[in-house]
């Protein structure tokens, strides 16, 4: 049997499930981040993902080093964006989880993240301009790169790209004891979506990532950040479904103090008071306050009312129609007309009472 009690809390299970839907359904199902191979913003890499998937690399994309450490890498190719995020530790995690991979990338390395992976580059510097096309890379000689963030300079035993005087934003490192052939990409720009079409970008970020059957995409973001200095202000983790738990109640106690009202009823009034009386009360009070402007303008406005509805015109149309149309009615001089429903105001009393008495026969003239 279907009680009220019961409906209510139908009704109420009803709407936490369309809550929790919504929230599922809201929730954002890709990434907003720099660099991120699941963000279609302008900053992100998707397209990048995509075309390497269409040409037959498989790509994975890991947020942790603990992701890392379980991905499969043996002979594929691990890239790490936004290095900046990881701590040290994290980053000397990620070097030895790539150690049975053939290619690691790194994009965008600072001389934190350098030193941290030991990286034998002998000098950083920042470029933030259009790169020079020299290269003594082979899979990227000819290619032009469109723009550079950061100047590499490598030992003997490293080649590098897109610079001159062992200078290039790209740098490549030959597989050394356990780490593997590291490729240090200092441009954003040949990897996000708004310039990966600019120059030859797209040819260098598919010959840098797609060298192999499988890529690991190794993006960490802020929420995974263990870099104290790159995170920013972070909410607890209790912080979230806290603030669910506590809409769900307050949507809980609406409905239920909704209750307490119950159905509107019909009370009736303490004291009737007749149209009349009040009527007589209004004007005895603009008699004793000599208001005469007041009440010929109330008189007035109520006589043109009754008026245009009785002759069919709109009550807010224009003063010389009804004028017209009253006098035509009336058999009234127009001009006094206009003087009665439109005129001076009286200046005391008597012709202000002389002004109701004609307004009165006015209107019985009309209605004859």
């Amino acid at each position: 049997m279907i009680t009220r009690g019961r409906l209510t809390v139908a009704l109420i299970v009803a709407a936490l499930l369309a809550i929790l839907v919504g929230a599922v359904l809201l929730s954002p199902r890709t990434s907003d981040e720099p660099l991120d191979p699941a963000s279609a913003k302008s900053d992100g890499t998707r397209a990048v993902a995509q075309v390497l998937g269409q040409h037959g690399v498989d790509v994975t994309i890991v947020r942790r080093v603990t992701g890392l450490r379980d991905a499969d890498v043996r002979g594929a190719t691990v890239v790490l964006t936004r290095p900046q995020l990881l701590s040290k530790a994290s980053l000397a995690a990620t070097m030895a989880a790539a150690e049975q991979a053939r290619r690691l990338v790194i994009v965008d390395a600072d001389p934190t993240t350098v030193q941290a992976l030991r990286l034998p580059v002998t000098d950083i510097e920042p470029l933030e301009d259009t790169p020079d096309s020299a290269c003594n890379i082979e899979w990227l000689t000819s290619l032009r790169l469109s723009y550079a963030d950061i100047d590499y300079a490598v030992s003997a035993h490293g080649r590098t790209c897109f610079g001159e005087g062992g200078h290039g934003a790209v740098a490549v490192l030959p597989a050394q004891g356990r780490a593997p052939e590291t490729v240090v990409l200092g441009s954003r720009a040949a990897l996000t979506n708004k310039t990966v079409i600019d120059d030859d970008n797209a040819a260098i970020a598919l010959r840098t990532l797609g060298s192999t059957d499988r890529l690991v995409w190794f993006a960490p973001t802020i929420a995974t950040a263990d870099n104290p200095a790159a995170q920013g202000p972070k909410w607890p983790t209790w912080f979230h479904p806290a603030v669910w738990l506590a809409a769900a109640v307050v949507l809980v106690v609406m409905v239920w103090r909704g209750r307490r009202f119950g159905h509107l009823v019909v009370e009736p009034l303490q004291v009737v008071v007749p149209a009349d009386e009040t009527t007589r009360s209004r004007g005895q009070l603009y008699r004793k306050a000599r208001d005469t402007t007041r009440a010929a303008s109330v008189l007035r406005l109520a006589t043109r009312g009754r008026l245009a509805r009785y002759l069919g015109l709109s009550p807010n149309g224009r003063p010389e129609t009804l004028v017209a149309r009253t006098a035509q009615a009336a058999g009234t001089d127009p001009r006094r007309t206009g003087e009665l429903l439109y005129g001076a105001d009286p200046p005391d009393e008597a012709t202000m009472t002389a002004l109701a008495q004609d307004l009165q026969q006015l209107e019985r003239q009309v209605r004859r």
